[in-house]
Order: C-alpha cells, then structure tokens, then sequence
C-alpha cells in the first residue's frame, strides 16, 4: 500500500513536535531566572549559618555569588541587618524574558532570608 504524506498525520505529528519544542523554550527561559533566584537564596542561606557577623563580609559574598550566578543584583537593592543576633538579608532585582522581541516578560524578585 501507498500513503500519501496526509494519510499518516504527518502534519499532526510535525504539529505536536513543534509545539513540544516550543514548551520546552519557554520552561526554559522562564525557569532559568527562577533557578539563579533559588541558588542565590540557598547559597545566601548557608552562609548565614557560619559564625560571620560582619554586615560587610555577608554584603560581599551575597554581591560575589550573584555575580557569579548573573543576578543583576545591585548594592543599593542589598539590606543586611543584625537585630538581636539575627541578620535579616532582603534583595529585589529584576529580569526580563524576551521571545525574540515578541513578547516580553519582567520578572520581580524578592529575596528576604534571616538566620
């Protein structure tokens, strides 16, 4: 028997393949700025838990660890407080997700961690 390229929904297929492909960009490029937002927060975490209570010492590794991860994290969104042997650490930034200029998508993040 013959089949036509209809007969077999190689249409329908080709469909679902793009269609896959074009969830899996999305949850890509929307999961990488939550991914460095998570890191940041766990990185953020274990320091707090050494014995360091130097605000400047915890300043330095927060901006050195967001550099590394490209946070766009700048020293005036950074607030390190000790208040009562608790250092309470609040950072916002923001990131853009951009699909080829079509759509744009500004993502706010707010980052509050205290040990």
């Amino acid at each position: 028997m013959k089949y036509r390229i209809g007969d077999r929904g190689f249409i329908q297929g080709f469909l679902l393949l793009f269609v896959l492909v074009a969830v899996v960009f999305v949850g890509i490029s929307f999961g990488k700025p939550y991914y460095r937002y998570y890191e940041l927060g766990s990185l953020t975490r274990d320091f707090l838990k050494t014995d360091v209570g130097d605000i400047n010492a915890i300043r330095k590794d927060i901006i050195d660890n967001a550099a590394e991860l490209k946070v766009p994290l700048d020293e005036k969104d950074l607030e390190v407080r000790i208040e009562k042997k608790i250092v309470k650490v609040k950072a916002t930034w923001s990131e853009t997700v951009d699909f080829w200029g079509y759509y744009t998508k500004k993502l706010d993040f707010v980052m509050e961690e205290e040990y």
